[in-house]
């Protein structure tokens, strides 16, 4: 079968950007899987196909996760090398039997008990920042962005005067790899990124000199483990995931969550009333507006997908927005329902042996802020008028201020 036609895939048009969904369901029903020739990429909508890919690894595969979706200009390259940028293939980016090796014994360290110890850090440290919290102030700046980086920062153990470096080192890591570049905002970029690589590595190396009672320690003490030993730049390649990719995807579903909630008032005053129904608003926050509304995998051999026949070498785009907006899948798709039963259905963290190694922590960040966040203010309210601002880039969504008011 043909591919149908593309019919206007931008994601970095504005309109894209403000709100994708009313794309994502055109697509869905006249072209579920078509060819971007803007990106180079074969987009995919449905949930059954997007799922299928993900449970198939020895098909595709997870290499180009991270690689620029604009291919790299030679400048941004020689200062990359020059630079001694040292980032490998680990987690998400990783294939089998070397995915298998980082996931067993990342594992090893970064085990439930270590993240349920985090709740109270957590509680505290959204308690604090409401303490200083103002009529009309942006949310996300005072809390959103702010608490999942200081998560982070005590999960490694890297002191908290590095929470502007992380917030930073985040933002850039969206741009260099899901956003439309120039030549000279690549190399910008890339200095930005061999900056951030050398404090990891001066962090690592401090604690390889000094362990403590951290996950960066308790990762260089499973190094000689069965697998085979991390290298140092491994270790720093992990770290390097948890402290971009974990905290933006975990600030925007906070953002997301608060926002679709205080959007309506009555479900914001049922958390408020009802504790318990946190868990279900989480799941249908990652569901009906995921930080991660894309993803990529790349063809290991020639395959067919909804009836579309994708050559081998081929990448490929899963539009995991449209996924869980599926009427396939879920009634009522385009409903915000905090009780909604199978919300958790989404396929926000993946699927198969890429399943987001951080999820437990982004749940358990989103269930606790949003406890907090409906017990001190449950009269809050958005700002009105406002205006919601994204970043232009494929894969991360989420609006950058968030005013409210009580």
């Amino acid at each position: 079968m043909h591919a149908p036609a593309d019919p206007g895939y931008d994601p970095f048009a504005g309109a894209m950007l403000d709100d994708p969904y009313g794309f994502f369901a055109l697509a869905r029903e006249t072209a579920p899987v078509f060819y971007s020739g803007l990106i180079d990429h074969w987009v995919v909508t449905g949930r059954d196909d997007i799922l299928s890919i993900f449970m198939a690894p020895d098909s595709y595969s997870a290499g180009n996760t991270i690689q620029p979706i604009t291919e790299l200009s030679a400048g941004a390259r020689r200062v990359l090398d020059e630079g001694g940028w040292g980032l490998v293939p680990a987690l998400g980016n990783n294939d089998r039997p070397d995915h298998t090796r980082f996931r067993r014994n990342v594992g090893k360290a970064f085990t439930p008990r270590r993240v349920a110890r985090l709740e109270p850090f957590i509680a505290a440290s959204a308690h604090a920042a409401l303490d200083g919290l103002r009529p009309g102030d942006d949310l996300v700046g005072a809390l959103l962005e702010d608490l999942p980086a200081r998560v982070i920062l005590h999960l490694l153990g890297i002191p908290e005067d590095g929470v502007a470096t992380v917030r930073e080192g985040a933002r850039n890591r969206v741009r260099f790899i899901w956003g439309r570049l120039t030549a000279a905002e690549q190399e910008e970029l890339a200095a930005a990124m061999v900056r951030f690589w050398d404090y990891l590595r001066a962090f690592v190396d401090d604690r390889l000199a000094e362990p403590r009672d951290d996950l960066t320690s308790a990762l260089l003490a499973v190094r000689d483990g069965d697998d085979g030993v991390f290298t140092l730049d491994e270790i720093c390649s992990v770290l390097f995931a948890f402290l971009t990719a974990g905290h933006e995807t975990t600030s925007s579903l906070l953002t997301n969550g608060v926002r679709r909630l205080l959007e309506q008032p009555g479900s914001w005053r049922a958390l408020h009333a009802d504790p318990d129904l946190v868990d279900g608003a989480v799941e249908e926050v990652l569901r009906f507006d995921s930080s991660v509304v894309a993803w990529r995998r790349r063809a290991l051999r020639d395959v067919v997908v909804g009836g579309v026949e994708i050559p081998s070498g081929a990448q490929l785009l899963l539009l995991l927005g449209a996924a869980n907006h599926d009427p396939a899948t879920f009634d009522a798709p385009d409903t915000f329902d905090i009780r909604r039963e199978n919300a958790s259905d989404h396929l926000s963290f993946g699927r198969g042996i890429h399943f987001c190694l951080g999820a437990p922590l982004a749940r358990l960040e989103a269930r606790t802020v949003l406890r907090v966040l409906t017990e001190r203010l449950p009269d809050a309210r958005l700002v009105d008028p406002q205006r919601f601002d994204f970043v232009p880039n494929i894969a991360f969504r989420a609006p950058q201020r968030l005013l409210i008011e009580w």
